[in-house]
């Protein structure tokens, strides 16, 4: 066991009781051997600060949306590629690839496919007649922030497609036939029989997929650097900027460790919700 609380300590405990340090103090990179104490001078400059608050709600909005879409998507497709139709396997292997290709790849082709002037986003779009003139993507606050989404979507859909996969392969298929036998339709089985079986499934998912998203980063630093203006401006960013280009690393940890706390408070909340791990309790 050794090695692995050697690792656990080193790359994942020892990082967060630092942040939590530094939030304490006043630390400028360019002096660091003055870290005077500030107690929670950092955290109430967070919370007394707009762009905070602003950036939250961006935060809100940008892990709301990725987090519904992606599970929406991922259970409609799992449920596609549950079929036993020819060529499947091949279909699934291709849906890995944007689970796998680098995030800045993906981000410069983003870029480009959304480009205002040169896109084929809004070539394809004025082609087919849906819209009559070009809409700038990146440009504009609300599709910025929609572009924003569509890029987490489908980069992380797949995550969901395979571990919701994984357990419709586990479900018993006499739970199904029992159901057709009994008159139930398609909705129904649905309803009864496969969503309580994903009920614990898509609470994890759920759970670590919005995790994830709050604290994304490079996606939309690599995207729209935030803008424009601030329509994309999440609290990952806020950390940044304010740990990085202001020089305020105290300021910078104090809202990391808000995120944490924030994520706490949420995950905790909604395991209680959603009733996860209450089936093994009462057994």
């Amino acid at each position: 066991m050794l090695p692995l609380i050697l690792a656990v300590g080193i790359f994942l405990v020892w990082p967060i009781v630092e942040a939590v340090r530094l939030s304490f103090v006043r630390y400028n990179p360019l002096r660091p051997d003055e870290q005077p104490f500030a107690g929670l001078d950092n955290y109430l400059f967070v919370l007394d600060d707009p762009l905070f608050w602003e950036s939250f709600y961006q935060a809100v909005v940008w892990t709301g949306w990725s987090t519904v879409l992606q599970a929406v998507l991922g259970v409609g497709l799992a449920l596609l590629l549950q079929q036993p139709l020819r060529g499947m396997n091949a279909f699934r292997g291709m849906l890995l690839f944007p689970y796998i290709v680098p995030t800045v790849v993906i981000a410069l082709n983003w870029r480009w496919l959304f480009n205002s002037e040169i896109g084929i986003v809004n070539h394809l779009l004025l082609s087919a007649g849906i819209i009559h003139d070009k809409i700038a993507w990146l440009s504009t606050p609300n599709m910025a922030m929609a572009s924003a989404i569509l890029l987490n979507v489908w980069k992380y859909t797949p995550f969901v497609i395979i571990v919701v996969l994984a357990r419709l392969q586990t479900i018993p298929t006499e739970l199904y036939d029992a159901a057709k036998v009994d008159g139930a339709g398609a909705f129904r089985r649905f309803r009864d029989i496969t969503l309580p079986q994903l009920a614990e499934v898509l609470a994890v998912v759920i759970v670590f997929r919005t995790i994830w998203t709050f604290n994304k980063f490079e996606e939309i630093y690599l995207l729209t650097r935030g803008g424009p203006g601030t329509s994309t401006y999440n609290l990952a960013l806020y950390a940044f900027d304010q740990s990085i280009a202001n020089l305020r690393m105290g300021v910078g940890a104090a809202a990391g460790v808000i995120m944490l706390i924030l994520l706490l408070i949420g995950a905790v909340f909604y395991i209680r919700v959603s009733g996860f791990g209450r089936e093994e309790k009462a057994a």
